[in-house]
């Protein structure tokens, strides 16, 4: 009698969640499976989050290498061997979510496990952050498979002008720091640009389900004049003020310490005030 040793380690845990939240399923869906696909673009997707998880992960090429000790058909489905997921396959399957909005199905997919876990959505955190890169990364001529140009950032962004980079926006719920929405931007790209846009576009389907008041809480890009005139209608927010508005200016000097209310945090005290910038009533 023969025997195989398999390793599963933390796995089918990992495993276990992805399908609790039907991971590959909605996948399939939205992107849609063809009859000649052995592997489908949900399965794939499943294989590759069962990568990065691991105790150790490996590039694409490498990928029926990382697969062949692991129980295939436990952890994914029954008729799938280590072999099958080759570069090819999860190439072809990245190409598919490209082309079906990678950010709505990240959307989608995570709102159906905040919903799970009963995460609430009082409080949707909007932020980006930079990630520098080393390499030529050599201008080419847009198309419409270009998504993003890795260039060099605006000064000051993360301190490295040296470098390209591009940009990732994420908004994370404040209860449980679970990310809910992603997009990757250019390295040139504005927050001051971008925090409408997102607001615009996702405020509705973000919202969706609870019944609850949403807040969106921004750093000092949102906050300018022509900004939360376009987003007040829309959401409510909370951003910190940019000192170098006149009339922030001008409640700092006014400002006396001793008037100040103590806050429930140790050493800090606070003060409100109600202002009409950019024509938007507002607690500041």
């Amino acid at each position: 009698m023969d025997y195989i040793s398999k390793v599963i380690d933390h796995l089918g845990i990992v495993s276990g969640v992805c399908r609790e939240i039907h991971l590959a399923e909605e996948i399939n869906r939205m992107v849609g499976v063809n009859d000649q696909q052995k592997v489908t673009t949900g399965d794939a997707v499943l294989a590759m989050v069962i990568n990065a998880l691991g105790f150790t992960s490996k590039p694409l090429y490498l990928f029926p290498g990382f697969m062949h000790n692991k129980p295939v058909e436990l952890l994914i489905r029954e008729d799938l061997k280590p072999e099958d997921f080759n570069d090819d396959t999860l190439g072809r399957a990245l190409d598919r979510l490209y082309q079906n909005n990678p950010t709505q199905i990240f959307m989608h997919i995570a709102l159906k496990a905040a919903k799970l876990i009963g995460a609430k959505k009082k409080f949707l955190h909007l932020d980006t952050t930079t990630m520098s890169v080393h390499g030529q990364y050599q201008q080419q001529e847009k198309d419409e498979m270009t998504p993003i140009t890795i260039t060099y950032g605006r000064p000051g962004k993360n301190g490295r002008n040296g470098l390209k980079q591009f940009i990732v926006s994420l908004i994370t719920l404040s209860q449980s720091d679970l990310p809910i929405w992603l997009n990757v931007l250019s390295g040139n790209s504005s927050d001051k640009n971008h925090f409408p846009e997102v607001i615009k576009k996702f405020s509705k389907e973000l919202a969706a389900g609870d019944g609850e008041e949403v807040y969106y809480v921004m750093d000092s890009a949102l906050y300018s004049e022509d900004n939360i005139r376009e987003v007040s209608p829309l959401v409510k927010w909370i951003s910190r003020v940019p000192e170098n508005i006149s009339e922030a200016k001008r409640l700092i000097q006014e400002c006396e310490a001793e008037k100040m209310a103590k806050s429930s945090l140790e050493g800090y005290k606070h003060q409100a005030y109600r202002s009409n910038y950019g024509g938007v009533e507002q607690k500041q």
